[in-house]
């Protein structure tokens, strides 16, 4: 597969790497009660440069931890970036294809800031149903009402819009995902929205990326482009 804007994604995922963000930190609070302390197989999917998987390693040093992307570019900067790190390991993979390699090989499965890129949510969600066997976390931009958004991004800067839309900020709606994943046999599911408690430059012109407008009650909307982002963390809770 060729990645026409490698050097760009590959910048602009490191810099999760060289700080916590405040979505990362919270991904990890509102993960860590079911990791610390306990000797588990965790897989982290759609790894991109391991963040996530990297914290959570350091809190739980008895559990195991896979990290797994299909861009060799940013499994082979893990590895580089967190080789210290003795229970965790990265892998290039195609994550549609995990539960031909690993079926119910995870007691967790983390994708953190993932389906929302996707063209649905539908076939990753049975991937990581197939490969987990106690608990699913995710986040991603969901919206509390009975629609579901599709949006298609064409950044023209950059060399994969050339021919067309280069990415998507899929918003999907709450209610419809809860519905989608008990019919696969969850046994509970818990939301979170996450409200972010700093400000937030914009990026450079021509460029889609986070940035919060403070309101009159003093919470900050985080919007990227002309999107609202309405992040949420959510668990499933397969036992």
């Amino acid at each position: 597969m060729e990645y026409k804007d490698k050097e760009f994604d590959l910048a602009n995922t490191k810099k999760y790497a060289e700080k916590k963000w405040e979505i990362d930190k919270a991904m990890e609070e509102f993960t860590a009660p079911f990791v610390e302390g306990k000797g588990l197989s965790v897989l982290d999917a759609c790894s991109g440069v391991g963040q996530i998987a990297y914290f959570l390693a350091q809190r739980s040093p008895e559990s195991k931890f896979l990290g797994v992307d299909h861009a060799p570019f940013y499994t082979e900067e893990a590895q580089k970036l967190y080789s210290g790190q003795k229970n965790l390991s990265f892998e290039t993979y195609d994550i549609y294809k995990l539960s031909e390699k690993y079926p119910k090989a995870f007691d967790i499965t983390i994708s953190h800031k993932t389906i929302t890129w996707q063209p649905y949510y539908a076939d990753i969600m049975k991937t990581m149903f197939a490969v987990t066997k106690k608990h699913i976390f995710i986040s991603s931009l969901f919206y509390d009402e009975d629609i579901d958004f599709e949006i298609n991004i064409r950044e023209y800067k950059k060399e994969g819009a050339k021919d067309g839309f280069n990415s998507r900020y899929n918003v999907y709606s709450l209610p419809r995902f809860k519905d989608f994943v008990m019919s696969l046999g969850a046994k509970n599911i818990e939301a979170q929205n996450f409200e972010i408690g700093i400000d937030v430059p914009k990026p450079p012109p021509g460029q889609v990326g986070t940035y919060t407008v403070k309101t009159e009650n003093g919470k900050r909307l985080q919007i990227s482009g002309a999107i609202l982002m309405l992040w949420k963390f959510i668990r499933i809770d397969l036992v």
